[in-house]
């Protein structure tokens, strides 16, 4: 490309002005091409001599969108979700280098990815996996979302390296319930065996756990390893004061921001014990 433009661009001012246009990023290579009526490659080359290169105005628009600026500014809505992609999702660069970010659940679960689509605004479809029965919902276009999570603290491949998430302490209800929901259980026939538990990284529950002794009044508890041989643990609380901590975690919570088969149980445990 190292000839383009040669006589098109020789007078001194109409390069002058091509240059200073190029690098107010406002002009794509087709538009520049049209006011110094000449070919897109000639606009192309001669910025290239230059080490000036246009920014993608649109001329390759994406295929699949989404709300890029979803996690920028945590609300209730986000912080939920984030607490749930902390649980369940999945960040990692693909062997090109591009940023990947992905949820994989249960296909009985299906609706709750429709929930995610919806809050976030995108058009990507949701997969499913036959030999497994699971669903997937991933996005492959949005750097911004990718580099937001990374910022809160969410790791790539889920690293024993996590630290603590940023999330603002009004906002942390609605994280931890989307962690529940991601990595919780809650099981028990009988009110002193009734069972609340999280599973993931210890640095991730102890964290949790700092926010359930502050706002539930419940004692501090071991984080104990979930099984012999496995790098991740569990947090656990048992009898009734479950009901206390579920109480909190359910607070302003809607149909949107909670999986409801484990709200359900909730509520049905509520009405067996009477609390």
């Amino acid at each position: 490309m190292k000839n383009y433009g040669v006589k098109v661009f020789s007078n001194r001012l109409k390069l002058k002005k091509l240059l200073r246009l190029a690098k107010t990023n406002k002009y794509s290579a087709p538009e520049l091409a049209k006011i110094f009526n000449c070919g897109r490659n000639t606009i192309l080359g001669t910025l290239n001599k230059f080490g000036i290169h246009l920014p993608n105005l649109g001329r390759f628009k994406k295929k699949y969108i989404c709300d890029d600026s979803f996690f920028t500014k945590l609300n209730y809505t986000s912080a939920y979700w984030l607490g749930f992609i902390v649980a369940d999702g999945c960040l990692y660069f693909n062997k090109e280098g591009h940023k990947i970010f992905y949820i994989t659940l249960n296909r009985s679960d299906v609706e709750h990815l429709r929930k995610f689509k919806k809050a976030i605004k995108s058009n990507s479809r949701i997969g499913y996996t036959k030999s497994n029965n699971s669903v997937h919902f991933g996005l492959y276009s949005s750097d911004k979302i990718f580099d937001s999570l990374l910022k809160l603290g969410v790791k790539p491949n889920k690293s024993l390296r996590i630290g603590n998430i940023r999330v603002p302490d009004c906002l942390m209800l609605h994280f931890i319930r989307g962690v529940f929901d991601g990595d919780g259980s809650l099981s028990g026939k009988k009110i002193t065996h009734v069972q609340f538990e999280i599973a993931g990284y210890k640095s991730l529950l102890k964290q949790v756990q700092d926010i359930l002794v502050k706002k539930c009044n419940v004692n501090r508890v071991k984080i104990y390893p979930l099984a012999k041989n496995n790098k991740a643990s569990r947090l656990q609380y048992t009898g009734s004061q479950i009901f206390r901590i579920l109480s909190f975690l359910y607070k302003g919570s809607t149909n949107q921001t909670r999986l409801e088969r484990k709200y359900k149980k909730y509520i049905k445990l509520k009405k067996k014990f009477k609390r």
